[in-house]
């Protein structure tokens, strides 16, 4: 949870990059320059109606101004710069394809399964929706009750309100371009899932 001093900077940071002044964001936003200069210097916190409506003012979305970590409005990850995922979070070796963007609701990962990957894991229902392609090799997805045969060259897309999950199939292990609405962040997933091992 970020500060309502990192808050109001964030706010000022952004209103002077637009070049505007308080009493211009005033009059798009319907909050007194007063007001907006209060939350700026972190001496009040905004509510969430308040934040919403001086975000829009801003052309941004709210949850740009909440994120803990700082982001780059542009994400560039090198291919051999690929940060590795946290394994005990993910249950699975893989790489960041993207850190995420302030406010971004899409997320991309590279998954390498080992063949007869360690059985199934299966991740708790949770928010949002992933999609993946199967680059290489074979996988059984599981979505639910729903059981999937998937092949290199096929893909998946569903909601993640149910328990879903994967094994590999055969002896060549796959390799999976993964993408999920929700970030998976060291030390804990910003989707709140859970995987266990079947």
């Amino acid at each position: 949870m970020i500060t309502k001093e990192e808050l109001g900077k964030r706010i000022r940071r952004v209103r002077k990059e637009r070049g505007l002044t308080l009493k211009q964001l005033e009059v798009t936003s319907g909050f007194s320059a007063t007001h907006i200069s209060e939350i700026e210097r972190g001496k009040t916190s905004p509510t969430i109606g308040a934040l919403i409506h001086i975000a829009r003012a801003l052309g941004k979305e709210a949850s740009f101004f909440l994120e803990e970590e700082q982001l780059s409005e542009v994400a560039v990850v090198r291919r051999e710069e690929r940060p590795p995922l946290p394994v005990d979070e993910a249950r699975v070796k893989g790489e960041y394809l993207t850190p995420g963007i302030p406010g971004g609701r899409l997320n991309a990962y590279m998954i390498h399964l080992e063949p007869n990957h360690r059985g199934e894991v299966i991740y708790s229902p949770h928010d949002g929706e992933e999609a993946l392609y199967v680059l290489a090799g074979s996988l059984r997805y599981r979505v639910g009750d729903q059981v999937f045969q998937l092949h290199a060259g096929d893909t998946i897309h569903y909601p993640c309100v149910h328990p879903h999950g994967f094994e590999t199939v055969g002896e060549e292990g796959a390799r999976v371009l993964f993408t999920s609405t929700k970030r998976l962040r060291k030390n804990r997933s910003s989707s709140g899932a859970t995987a266990r091992l079947l």
